[in-house]
């Protein structure tokens, strides 16, 4: 031992501590000795544990060693305080690049090494470190010739030097640490890029005597990584929270998702612990289903019709299923196709609607005579149901491109993006705004009925807000081959939610823009009235049908003459601009009136008080 303390005392490397390290558990009387995060969980008696710190605090090492008894820790434990020492010492020592060697190996093997997409970097723990790829320079700015004065450990992001120091303490043992770590560089410019790094030890190795970096910049492909999981989070959100039953079924007819609400409907007894369906799921599904098929009533024609739907991938909308106890309910089957329209498996949408079906039996046992009451409710469900496939749809077509575009890119080991990459990014980047805007659409809608959206007032300069709203429609409207005019009077600060505000005009002016054929014109025009402004948004376009202005604020609707031609093709809406528009509106204590002739054109005309009559809510 006091040999080993000695060795200690002169060690100079963090490969000479390591060393020490290996000799010291040999030693009887110890388990194990080990240099390892702090953050490692600890196991083994605590009494006979010794935990000595090394390196500086916020590298978070230690040296982690268990005794096999009380007196063999006495014994021991200033050799162990020595050993952590000296690593201590050789982590502090500063770790400056150095110019690299001329030649390693072959010409082959040399001119490989420089030319290698990889950044390579040695870390030599007597002597220092050295770039000997280009694309040090490529990626972070340096030369590598000259290099900076910095330590490595300098070059990394203060977050990310435990998880690159216990790496380079893993080689400095002889070991190759297993997998890549994620480093974040700073590049001559002061800004960080992502570096998924592996790391090899020659620390053994007579020729080499260093500690070998390998590194790719995935600074790119991380970003896009975060962006889609942000997207695959906040739609599980929105599937998860969902007051409907929703399953997946693979090709093979496998439940591969279920939200809550389809386990408290199928009742699975797990709607509470257990959602989320997993490769090695304990819940057997195939028993579910046959459990709620032998619930249902006598009549097994729907039942058939659904197996014969599964067969041939139809799509069926509003099925309604009675079970014996009394319960309905409503079920869709729309198919998913994949890439290229492959067959993806079925969506099946479930939704309890055994109170309606109760109010509609009622309503027939009371009085056949009931027949336009009946017929509003059947036209409530038909809305219903196209509303679900309309979604349907809508989430389909871009989720479908998401996941095949997002395979494509999320390959690490791709490098820099290619031109296709490129467009495949804004493949993605399309498709998942248009199905944010719907969902954000859906989601403020609820919150304006539900009255839990919350003004955020302030002065605003109602000229500036309704320039910026038509500028940002100009392109369109020049596209379309209209006029977009702005005639607005100076007046006095309005108090409203300028976002929300900015929202509406922005609704209205699209709309009018949409609808008006090549060669009309589209006018905003703004003005003080007696307790407030008056903004009207006046097209030259189809106009709408007489029959349909008392529908207008109805959610989902649209109008019957959306289809007529006004000389380019128009992207369908989804029904809510006008209902989000009246809340917004009414939620400032104002209103909102159409006039339109069929033919003519439509004017939709805004009051808004000085200040807002509430702070919604």
């Amino acid at each position: 031992m006091v040999d080993l303390v000695v060795r200690a005392a002169n060690a100079t490397t963090v490969v000479d501590a390591q060393r020490l390290v290996a000799q010291f558990r040999g030693f009887s009387g110890v388990r194990s000795a080990e240099i390892v995060s702090a953050l490692t969980p600890v196991v083994g008696e605590l009494d006979l544990l010794e935990r000595l710190p090394v390196g500086p605090a916020q590298w978070g090492q230690e040296l982690r060693v268990e005794f096999s008894a009380a007196p063999a820790r006495t014994e021991l434990r200033t050799a162990a305080a020595e050993i952590a020492a000296a690593a201590d010492r050789a982590l502090a020592q500063p770790c400056r690049a150095v110019p690299p060697p001329p030649m390693l190996g072959s010409p082959l093997a040399w001119a490989i090494t420089i030319g290698a997409r990889a950044m390579i970097l040695t870390v030599d723990p007597a002597r220092g470190w050295s770039a000997l790829s280009d694309s040090f320079g490529t990626v972070l700015g340096y030369d590598r010739h000259r290099p900076p004065d910095y330590r490595i450990i300098d070059l990394i992001h203060p977050d990310d030097r435990p998880a690159a120091v216990a790496m380079f303490l893993t080689c400095c043992t002889g070991r190759h640490p297993t997998g890549t770590v994620d480093l974040r560089l700073c590049t001559s410019a002061g800004r960080w890029r992502t570096i998924e790094v592996a790391a090899r030890s020659f620390v053994d190795d007579a020729q080499v005597g260093a500690v070998v970096f390998f590194g790719i910049d995935v600074t790119r492909q991380r970003e896009t990584e975060r962006t889609m999981l942000v997207e695959r989070q906040r739609l599980a959100r929105l599937v998860e929270t969902m007051g409907d039953g929703l399953l997946l079924l693979d090709e093979q007819g496998r439940v591969c998702l279920a939200n809550l609400a389809a386990h408290r409907l199928l009742d699975t007894g797990m709607a509470g612990e257990h959602s989320h369906v997993t490769d090695d799921d304990p819940l057997d599904w195939a028993a579910v289903i046959g459990r709620a098929i032998e619930r249902l009533g006598a009549d097994s024609t729907r039942v058939e019709r659904l197996r014969e739907a599964f067969r041939l991938r139809n799509a069926i909308v509003g099925e309604e299923i009675p079970f014996d106890d009394g319960r309905a309910l409503e079920i869709d089957l729309v198919p998913v196709a994949g890439p290229g329209e492959t067959d993806s498996g079925t969506l099946v949408h479930i939704r309890d609607v055994t109170a309606r079906v109760a109010v509609r039996r009622g309503l027939e046992e009371r009085s056949r005579g009931l027949e336009e009451r009946n017929q509003a409710l059947i036209e409530a469900t038909a809305l219903n149901n196209e509303f679900v496939a309309s979604v349907s749809h809508e989430l389909r077509g871009p989720l479908s491109s998401v996941v095949a575009f997002a395979h494509l890119l999320g390959d690490a080991t791709t490098g820099e993006l290619s031109e296709d990459q490129r467009t495949y990014l804004d493949v993605i980047d399309r498709n998942a705004n248009r199905l944010l805007r719907l969902i954000e659409d859906l989601l403020l809608l609820s919150r304006l009925e539900a009255r839990t959206l919350q003004l955020k007032p302030m002065p605003t300069r109602l000229p500036e807000l309704l320039a910026v709203a038509v500028a940002e429609r100009t392109p369109a409207a020049l596209a379309a081959g209209l006029e977009l005019v702005l005639d607005c009077a100076e007046g006095p600060e309005l108090v409203c939610d300028d976002t929300r505000v900015h929202q509406v005009v922005d609704n209205l002016v699209s709309n009018a823009v949409k609808f008006t054929p090549s060669g009309g014109q589209v006018t905003v025009r703004a003005g003080p009235a007696e307790d407030g402004w008056t903004i009207a948004v006046a097209d030259s376009g189809v106009g709408i049908p007489a029959a349909d202005l008392p529908r207008l604020f109805s959610a989902f609707f649209r109008g019957s003459n959306v289809a007529a031609a006004v000389g380019r093709q128009v992207m369908p809406g989804t029904g809510l601009g006008l209902v989000v528009s009246r809340a917004i509106v009414e939620l400032h204590g104002g209103g909102i009136s159409v006039a339109s002739t069929e033919g003519v054109g439509t004017t939709v005309t805004l009051s808004l008080p000085s200040r807002p009559a509430r702070n919604g809510g």
